[in-house]
């Protein structure tokens, strides 16, 4: 993830920023919603911690703000101009309880058991070791805290989509699917392993006991 994140160069990111602003209420919006509709009525409420692993540009990080006013949000991401831009983002947005992290899935600077929830969305399969990132997560959360990821689906692909995609080179997205994932999940210590598995991405959700 360390080597992705240096292919991020200041002209690439505005240029991802950009487009992702103007998608921002179509593909950050609605999974926001979905992570709150998995919390606890007394976690939507309380101050607690929040890792947005893999934030890029930081506008998942601004609509679960929204949502959670009282929530502390930390923006982990491997590329420095990924993470300038998720701040600058977050100023805008009047986040004062916002800070961008330099990190990566398999090593991130955050003390152990201190976070209450980890979310992530599409950035598994870009994971250098996702086994050892799922592991990491773990180490990071409280107990009974929550991991909800949301990545591509290997099991949606068909055969003309398949080929349609491979045509545009996006294959490399759909590295997992919903059981290998919860397989992974299992293996790294995590229970209480429910979501959705069907279609172009899959959802879960994971309880560190």
């Amino acid at each position: 993830m360390t080597e992705q994140g240096e292919q991020w160069d200041r002209e690439r990111t505005q240029r991802h920023a950009r487009w992702a602003k103007l998608g921002s209420r179509l593909i950050y919006a609605p999974f926001a919603r979905q992570i709150v509709e998995y919390l606890a009525p007394a976690e939507r409420r309380a101050p607690i911690v929040v890792v947005d692993l893999g934030t890029g540009s930081g506008l998942l990080s601004i609509e679960l703000h929204r949502l959670l006013p009282q929530a502390k949000i930390i923006g982990v991401d491997p590329s420095s101009e990924m993470l300038k831009v998720a701040q600058e983002h977050a100023d805008e947005a009047g986040m004062s309880d916002y800070e961008a992290r330099l990190g990566q899935a398999e090593e991130m600077p955050i003390a152990s058991n201190s976070v209450d929830l980890v979310v992530s969305q599409s950035s598994l399969h870009e994971w250098r070791d996702p086994q050892k990132g799922l592991s990491e997560i773990f180490r990071v959360l409280k107990p009974g805290g929550s991991l909800i990821l949301k990545d591509y689906n290997r099991e949606w692909l068909s055969t003309w989509k398949h080929h349609l995609l491979k045509l545009f080179d996006h294959l490399e997205m759909f590295r997992f699917t919903f059981e290998e994932v919860a397989d992974r999940l299992r293996e790294a210590g995590f229970d209480e392993i429910k979501g959705q598995g069907r279609g172009l991405q899959w959802f879960i959700q994971a309880v560190k006991r």
